[in-house]
Order: C-alpha cells, then sequence, then structure tokens
C-alpha cells in the first residue's frame, strides 16, 4: 500500500510565541471622529507650445544661441535636437530649451516633424 509521507502520523499544532495577536475593530465611537476622505478633482491639462530646431552638432547649435533665445520667446517648450551625440544637459543650450542628442531622437523628432506633431498644443 502506498503511503503519502506524514500520513496516519499526528502532527502537533506550531506553539504560539509571546502574546495572543487581537484584532482591532472599528467601533461606531471611534468611526465618529473620522472625516470623510477627501476627493481632489484634477486641474484641466494645460496645452503647450513646442516649438523645434534642429542641428548637426553641438557648436552650430552655440553659435546659434541668438536664435534660440528668439526662439524660446515664441513658444512654451523649445525641443533643441543634435544630431550628433553628446550632452543633453549643456547649460549654454538648456537654458533655452530642452536639449535631445543622437541619431535616434533626431530621427524620433524629424517623425514628430513629417507628421504635424509640432503643429498642434499638447499637454
Amino acid at each position: 500500500m502506498n503511503r503519502r509521507p506524514g500520513q496516519g502520523q499526528v502532527q502537533n499544532p506550531p506553539e504560539q510565541k509571546g502574546r495572543p495577536r487581537r484584532r482591532r475593530r472599528g467601533t461606531p465611537s471611534a468611526d465618529r471622529g473620522r472625516s470623510e476622505a477627501e476627493v481632489v478633482k484634477k486641474s484641466p491639462p494645460s496645452l503647450k507650445k513646442y516649438g523645434v530646431v534642429f542641428y548637426e552638432n553641438h557648436a552650430l547649435a552655440k553659435d546659434d544661441v541668438l536664435k534660440l533665445a528668439e526662439m524660446k520667446a515664441e513658444f512654451d517648450q523649445l525641443n533643441i535636437i543634435v544630431k550628433a551625440e553628446g550632452s543633453m544637459d549643456d547649460p549654454e543650450l538648456v537654458a533655452h530649451g530642452r536639449v535631445y542628442a543622437g541619431e535616434a531622437w533626431h530621427l524620433i523628432h524629424r517623425r514628430r516633424v513629417d507628421d504635424g506633431w509640432y503643429n498642434d498644443m499638447h499637454e
């Protein structure tokens, strides 16, 4: 006859150590002091106008700082796209807009331009 391990043997229940745990249940008097959960409404989304400018490298972008300053005033956010790999935290460029550097970012933003994404307002 096949028997499972432990079958037919009496196992002792685990010993409880320490003091027994008690569940706390809310009482009507305790619940009276609590306030209802506050409902927070989201504000309507603010739409922003985005602009874009493309450069082959960081040096060309830095040479064009006057144009960037003018363009910055026209948009809520100016995206400065540099095709060459490099820093996206360059303080000279970040002062005028958000910097995206590298081939991949260049391709993404070129496609956005082709799709007309920059013609619309976005969140």
